[in-house]
């Protein structure tokens, strides 16, 4: 094999040690590229699913897939090259970018001793199986108004599918089928998140790596044209152009690949890597730093200095040699390949001026591979095949650097749309009840004025429109409107024929009856304005106890008044007087049961009309209610407490909402708490009765927070609380109004709600505005 001498590059701040240290190794391609006309007819979609599975001591017959794409067919868990290499295909979900997940991808490459393909497909996203999920999971009796909504929001999703830079964005790794178990160990174990694929994915999404676009749209039926030209690659309709990376940057920064992504084009991006021994590279790396030292020595007799490149490559090829002896380094061939897709060449003269000027910014050049864009087509397929057969020697740490699988993404194409991906440029996709999730809770931490009514509306009027049960507790009368205009009810707590029963349970289950004892005592806690002594403490649980003792019948606060009449030493009959006989004997009332027995698709407690001091113990009320329907009949619901600090200044009522948090996945209830009193819930005033311990377990207890814009004042605690970076910090101070971070599964996605003309019309209505 020859060897070549590496030209020595200039310093960099960060350099990338194997670029100076080590001579270019050109390795062969695994299988040579057969000349192809430049025009033909190819049946791709029908070779690729129907070609027959031969067994293994069988001699295959001539494929009949062209060898434009050397492939010779594919198997339910593979497909296999004309060289009869089979290929193990990885799908992979992407992570945040930090410095603890570069470590473990570097120890990953570290570990591994197998050529590996690293491919990134993004295209624009196919989302008409979740259209027809919306509409088939549609209620029938939604109002006029609401159902337009909901058809709005399905064109939305139908626009998303062809608006600029809308990108949907997967990750693969591809090795040799024998290696696929080794490398499946060692994605797991770096933290990415593994999904094999085998049967009709996989078919799909080799059909769809060789024509370009989203597996989901790939159809089967029908030739294809394939045209081969100086630059470019016209399939079927569209135009496709590979490039190549001939000059690696000097330096390469965390999130290189990351950067070249969010440029927003249609892109397929391969990264090949080829580990060299171990003792190779020791003794390659060897025989560089002699070769320095040489050429220093003949300097000196000559009486002359050696220059500053030279100088820093002996300290960079030292330095490596010692890396590589320790094993903290390793030395790999690697390869960059991507090709861009577009409908027409000025498109995709556009996309490639962007990627070209993405390397340059990087002193990095990009070979746009003339006559030979078959060849860069084949290095970006998933058959862990260098076509273009031109390698780059790189150290595991500027490797690591390159970690194509970020940014994530938060898109399972199944639930309703939440918002836009402001960084991976994707739809934000999920569906809190699914099961995937630990929870459905959703925690809004935002500033007045910030948008985070008119983010909820939304979430309650597109759950509704997907048969979610909404109930909303509004103190403020927000919510009113809404709720009428989609068909729901109001109800306003305290007036006479609206009250509720929350003392209604099912006493089969005795978990379900211990637990929500404990609510109804500290219910009542908060309904006296006061912390109970102990003593009353223990006489109210006795009460309760004695009283769902009772032979079954009907039971109801003003029944449980007259059973503590009876017998009430410690005076809490007189305690609950107001609630029984005074101006709030229409809050606690047998009234209820029709909430339970006939829900609407949404409801909003009105809490306006009561006092201050009295709504904290009306939304407990309002609370326990749909608890009690939740306990009765599972299904998805959705309950939203507005102001929740509110409630969360009583003790009792801190720990009532926390104990709803964490049983509220157990009959499929969502709870999502609104507060714009940040530092309240957060603070950590160990003065007060209640601290922000209480905040923060139920904080803890949501598996999706939404933080839209900041108090500069505030900014601090939130930082504190979800280890936020000084760049998000910054962020969230002026970000406009509907935009902001979405918390979920451990990864943080920048998020801009938008609503469509007709959903905004029925969240803003107002009686009479026009």
């Amino acid at each position: 094999m020859r060897r070549l001498l590496p030209k020595i590059n200039p310093p960099a701040e960060s350099p990338s040690e194997a670029d100076a240290a080590v001579q270019e190794l050109p390795l062969e391609p695994a299988v040579s590229i057969p000349e192809s006309p430049v025009k033909g007819q190819i049946k791709a979609a029908a070779d690729l699913a129907e070609s027959p599975v031969e067994p293994e001591r069988r001699a295959k017959p001539l494929p009949e897939l062209p060898l434009c794409f050397m492939l010779s067919h594919v198997e339910p868990d593979g497909p296999v090259r004309l060289d009869g290499v089979k290929l193990a295909l990885t799908e992979l979900m992407g992570l945040e970018l930090d410095a603890p997940k570069l470590g473990a991808f570097a120890g990953l490459l570290n570990a591994c001793d197998f050529p590996l393909q690293l491919l990134v497909r993004q295209h624009p996203p196919d989302l008409e199986r979740m259209r027809r999920e919306l509409e088939d999971v549609q209620p029938v009796d939604l109002p006029d108004q609401t159902r337009e909504a909901a058809r709005s929001q399905r064109r939305l999703l139908a626009e998303l599918e062809s608006r600029e830079g809308i990108l949907d964005r997967r990750f693969y790794a591809v090795c040799e089928e024998e290696h696929a178990q080794e490398l499946r160990g060692l994605l797991a174990r770096s933290g990415l998140s593994i999904h094999p694929l085998e049967g009709e994915p996989l078919q799909r999404l080799v059909i769809a790596a060789a024509l370009g676009g989203s597996p989901a749209r790939t159809t089967r039926d029908g030739p294809v044209e394939v045209q081969l030209n100086q630059r470019s690659i016209k399939l079927g309709g569209r135009l496709a152009r590979s490039l190549h990376l001939s000059k690696w940057p000097r330096s390469l920064a965390p999130g290189f690949l990351q950067q070249l992504m969010a440029t927003g084009a249609p892109m397929d991006i391969a990264l090949h890597l080829g580990p060299i021994p171990s003792e190779q590279a020791a003794r390659q790396l060897e025989w560089q730093k002699v070769r320095f030292e040489s050429a220093r020595s003949l300097s000196l007799r000559r009486g002359k200095t050696m220059s500053p490149e030279a100088e820093i490559a002996l300290e960079d090829v030292s330095r490596l040699r010692d890396n590589v002896q320790r094993g903290r380094e390793r030395l790999f061939h690697a390869s960059l390949s991507l090709t861009l897709h577009a409908d027409d060449p000025d498109t995709l003269d556009e996309l490639t001026q962007r990627a070209s000027a993405h390397f340059a910014a990087a002193l990095g050049q990009l070979d746009p591979l003339p006559f030979r864009q078959r060849e860069g087509l084949l290095s970006t397929q998933p058959l862990s095949l260098n076509a273009v057969a031109h390698w780059r020697t790189l150290d595991t740490s500027s490797v690591a650097r390159c970690f194509p699988f970020s940014p994530p993404d938060l898109d399972t194409r199944s639930g309703a749309l939440y918002g836009i991906d402001m960084r991976a440029c994707a739809p934000i996709v999920y569906d809190p009840w699914d099961g995937t999730h630990l929870n459905a809770n959703t925690a809004v931490l935002a500033r007045s004025g910030s948008g985070k009514s008119f983010a909820t509306k939304l979430g309650v009027l597109r759950g509704l429109c997907r048969g979610v049960v909404g109930y909303v507790i509004d103190p403020e009368g927000e919510y009113a409107d809404m709720a009428r205009s989609a068909g729901g009810r109001v109800l306003s707590p305290g007036v006479a024929g609206q009250g509720m029963n929350p003392f209604v349970l099912d006493r089969s289950d005795p978990e379900e009856l211990l637990q929500r004892i404990g609510s109804l005592r500290r219910l009542i806690d908060v309904m006296v304005g006061e912390r109970l002594s102990a003593e009353r403490r223990a006489a109210l649980d006795h009460a309760l106890a004695s009283y769902y003792a009772r032979p079954s019948g009907r039971t109801g606060f003003r029944d449980f008044y007259r059973f503590l009449e009876g017998d009430d030493p410690e005076g809490l009959a007189k305690l609950l007087r107001p609630f029984a006989s005074g101006s709030l004997r229409h809050l606690l009332s047998d009234e209820g049961d029709d909430l339970l027995h006939n829900e609407a698709l949404v409801t909003v407690f009105d809490l306006r009309l009561l006092e201050p001091e009295l709504r904290p113990a009306a939304a407990m009320v309002c609370t326990e209610t749909v608890w009690a329907a939740a306990a009765r009949d599972p299904r998805p619901r959705l309950l939203v407490v507005d102001e929740v600090w509110s409630i969360m200044q009583h003790p009792e009522g801190a720990a009532f909402m926390v104990s709803m948090a964490k049983r509220a996945r157990k009959h499929r209830l969502g709870l999502q708490f609104i507060t714009q009193d940040v530092q309240d819930l957060l603070s950590e005033d160990h003065s007060r009765t209640i601290t922000g311990h209480s905040g923060r377990a139920l904080l803890q207890n949501a598996a999706f927070k939404l933080l839209l814009q900041q108090d500069a004042a505030a900014i601090s605690t939130v930082a504190d609380a979800f280890d936020l970076p000084e760049d998000l910090q910054r962020w969230l101070i002026s970000c406009p109004r509907g935009d902001g971070l979405l918390l979920a599964k451990g990864e943080r996605f920048p998020i801009r709600i938008e609503a469509t003309p007709e959903e905004t019309e029925l969240i803003e209505w107002r009686p009479g505005r026009h």
